[in-house]
């Protein structure tokens, strides 16, 4: 398997979908799951921003002048469906499908086309850019997939190759929580089943140590491993494994400064 990354830069005023990331560069997508095949694409995606940033996204979506994985300058007439499935303050999962019509351009069409079929996507876009990751069983057809995305550009676009290679990305995003000791992932379950993270929180540490019949210092500290485990999984996704690394030892240290340890 191979993974392919590129990224789709926009300008100001060239995509009504995008313009709500540039003027809201707090609001943040990723889907969470998509499949693509000669009939369509489906998508699982989570959004999160400010609700007027929110409100925006959901009138675009509900009646979309245009398709919102196509960068070229052809009209794309396509059945198109969308549903907000989850709706809590400040976030948003929607499921979308559309039907890939035989003149329609888009980039998991472009994707099929040239790579062939099995192509996994996921997408994430903040600001003015969109990173498109793809998963591939093969380098084949990739330099006439790259080829044809600079080709079908409309003016305010601009596409950036970022990586071919083995499927990095794809490896740390199947991690879950089964993976942390068996009483790291003890200790976090039960911190929520008691309401530890809770604000403000319905047991204490001590508590908590006592149910579990542990000492405090033991919970404490498959707590802070099982937390920064967790926090590394979930900022590798933007940031990148070595910047997640530095970032979390980066915590520790200015915990262990305040703590004068």
């Amino acid at each position: 398997m191979r993974e392919f990354i590129f990224t789709i830069d926009y300008d100001r005023d060239v995509d009504p979908l995008m313009d709500v990331f540039i003027e809201h560069p707090e609001t943040h997508s990723r889907s969470i799951a998509c499949n693509v095949t000669d009939d369509g694409m489906w998508r699982l995606e989570r959004v999160a921003g400010p609700e007027v940033a929110l409100d925006r996204l959901d009138d675009i979506f509900d009646s979309p002048v245009q398709c919102t994985e196509c960068i070229g300058t052809r009209d794309c007439i396509t059945d198109w469906h969308y549903e907000v499935i989850s709706r809590e303050a400040g976030r948003r999962t929607v499921y979308s499908y559309r039907s890939e019509a035989g003149d329609c351009h888009s980039i998991p069409r472009l994707a099929i086309e040239h790579v062939g079929q099995g192509v996994l996507c996921e997408t994430e876009r903040r600001g003015s850019r969109c990173e498109w990751r793809l998963l591939l069983c093969s380098d084949d057809g990739v330099d006439d997939l790259f080829s044809a995305l600079e080709a079908e550009l409309r003016p305010g676009l601009t596409v950036e190759f970022r990586q071919l290679g083995e499927p990095a990305y794809w490896a740390d995003e199947a991690v879950t929580l089964a993976e942390l000791p068996p009483e790291q992932q003890a200790a976090v379950e039960a911190a929520v089943d008691y309401g530890y993270y809770r604000t403000p929180r319905d047991v204490s540490l001590t508590e908590l140590a006592e149910r579990l019949d542990v000492s405090r210092s033991t919970l404490q500290y498959r707590l802070q491993r099982a937390e920064a485990w967790i926090v590394r999984s979930f900022v590798t996704r933007s940031m990148g494994p070595v910047e997640a690394d530095e970032a979390v030892a980066e915590g520790s240290r200015l915990r262990v400064g305040r703590s004068g340890v």
